[in-house]
């Protein structure tokens, strides 16, 4: 069925204003990601694990059999297929956020045309840029998944004929190759969509064909793509990689379990921090409560919604719970964000009532918007800098104290030494890790089995640097398997410097070099 374009979004935006809202994103974009005219600011966060895997890849290693992942491979793939095109350089990494940022606002935008009317509609999109994307700028598999999954939303906007219902599952089978839970939970949210639709007479085919649509390119998609997998690192190292150590073992640091919640808001020391909070606030006030109010108001006003408009509001709440739920287990500020969109969507939704309170918090909201959008850009180039001349490419740091530990690393290496335990100086430096790993961790996250791998290839390739963190709990912890790594380290390496770094606390990074040092 496609159905007319419906009353409730009678009034649409000209192309012109579109193009300029775009014009307006890729500028914002640029200047968070670009030190003008065109340095690339140095990535951070957990993306840096999946650009260094792409190199890997490009380098001839195979995903799974060379090297460890737990996610499906999609955000690897991506990357490496970018970096064999334009070659591995700071650039194309800063690149893909303006890319990102561009898709999920025009998605973004495209779906809120469905739900509002006139300037509303690119509300989500600005609200999105500048209290969700900008703060959330780490490029890991969890903002292609959703990206997948907006779009499969959007597809289904326009229509739910067999056509659409096929286009939707090969978003959602992409959606899983990035992220297997929130391509898994997607699918499934599209499956219940579909069963609530049944009872609607105007739908063209019957449910057991409609439902076969979907599985069908979903359950192709996947098995190619894991298939080959399987066939070049083993049924049982797949399984192990994707499903049974993210069950047993994701949730033995507080990172990654419920723990988690709440514990990332910013410090604050004086009266400007409070202004770093109204992203946390946003996002943490919307993320998952803003469901159950807008489920709510679609129970009291079923009967006078316009069915068009109550249907694709059914679909972005079942798509938005599903992606809450792929990350309710590890709920960090970031991976709430990454699943935000819908929410930003249904809260505009909310508050595009025509009630003086209604309308009070729109302009509150239009107004710090705005403010964000032209101060974050300023503040990211006027901030202090400095730029390094990286084998990857000139990149700049904003950060003084990361900006120290590189410098120092980079005049005491060349590319394509061994190094280990940390992703970041290892990528950007062009130095090699001869292990599968990419990091130890101090708790059950690391395993035993690759504690004895890691030494092993150390005995094949030993890394001239590696990199320790300082351990707060005592080594007879059971749940710390790399007592053995730490032992290696101090029997075969001395202590060269050690750097203090700004992350949610202050932490530091021992940088051990090959060879004991002599007590003459």
């Amino acid at each position: 069925m496609t159905e007319p374009k419906p009353p409730y979004a009678a009034e649409r935006l000209s192309r012109f204003i579109f193009a300029l809202s775009f014009a307006g994103a890729l500028v914002f974009l640029y200047l968070r990601t670009f030190l003008l005219p065109a340095t690339p600011f140095a990535g951070i966060g957990d993306q840096i694990l999946f650009f260094s895997r792409a190199a890997r890849i490009v380098h001839g290693q195979i995903l799974y059999r060379d090297f460890f992942e737990m996610v499906t491979p999609g955000t690897e793939l991506l990357y490496a297929a970018t970096f064999r095109v334009f070659g591995i350089h700071a650039w194309v990494m800063q690149a893909w956020g303006i890319v990102v940022g561009l898709f999920l606002c025009c998605v973004i935008t495209q779906i809120a045309s469905r739900i509002l009317r006139g300037p509303l509609i690119l509300l989500p999109a600005l609200l999105f840029l500048v209290f969700d994307f900008s703060n959330a700028l780490d490029l890991t598999h969890h903002w292609y998944s959703t990206l997948a999954a907006l779009a499969a939303v959007s597809v289904l906007m326009g229509g739910v004929n067999l056509k659409r219902i096929f286009a939707a599952s090969v978003l959602c089978g992409i959606s899983t190759l990035f992220t297997q839970t929130q391509g898994g939970l997607t699918f499934v949210a599209l499956i219940i969509y579909l069963l609530w639709l049944k009872r609607s007479e105007t739908q063209e085919s019957n449910i057991l064909t409609q439902l076969a649509t979907l599985a069908l390119p979903f359950t192709l998609i996947l098995s190619c793509v894991l298939g080959y997998y399987i066939h070049k690192a083993g049924f049982w190292t797949i399984l192990f990689d994707l499903v049974l150590f993210p069950l047993r073992f994701m949730s033995s640091g507080e990172v990654n379990s419920p723990r988690t919640y709440l514990h990332q808001f910013p410090s604050v020391h004086a009266p400007a921090d409070i202004v770093r909070l109204i992203p946390f606030l946003f996002i943490y006030a919307l993320v998952p409560y803003i469901y159950f109010l807008g489920i709510h108001r679609l129970w009291r006003k079923h009967e006078v919604l316009p069915p068009a408009l109550r249907q694709h509001l059914v679909l972005l709440h079942l798509i938005g719970l599903a992606l809450f739920l792929a990350v309710a287990n590890g709920p960090r500020y970031f991976r709430l964000s990454t699943v935000a969109p819908p929410a930003i969507l249904i809260c505009t939704w909310l508050i595009s009532q025509q009630s003086p309170a209604h309308k009070y918090v729109r302009n509150v909201l239009c107004i710090l918007a705005a403010v964000f959008a032209l101060l974050l850009p300023v503040r990211r180039q006027t901030q202090w800098h400095a730029t390094l001349d990286l084998p990857i490419g000139r990149t700049a740091f904003s950060d003084i104290l990361v900006f120290r530990e590189f410098q120092w690393l980079a005049q005491r290496t060349h590319p394509s030494e061994f190094f280990f335990n940390q992703s970041a100086l290892c990528l950007y430096l062009s130095l090699n890790n001869p292990t599968a790993s990419e990091f130890i961790n101090y708790d059950e996250y690391t395993r035993p089995d690759q504690v004895v791998a890691i030494t092993e290839a150390f005995q094949r390739h030993q890394p001239r640097f590696i990199v320790l963190f300082p351990k707060n709990i005592t080594s007879s912890d059971v749940r710390d398997n790399a007592a053995p790594f730490r032992q290696y380290v101090h029997d075969h390496y001395h202590l060269a410097q050690i750097f203090t770094l700004n992350g949610n606390s202050r932490y530091e990074e021992e940088l051990w070099e090959l060879g004991l040092k002599s007590n003459n």
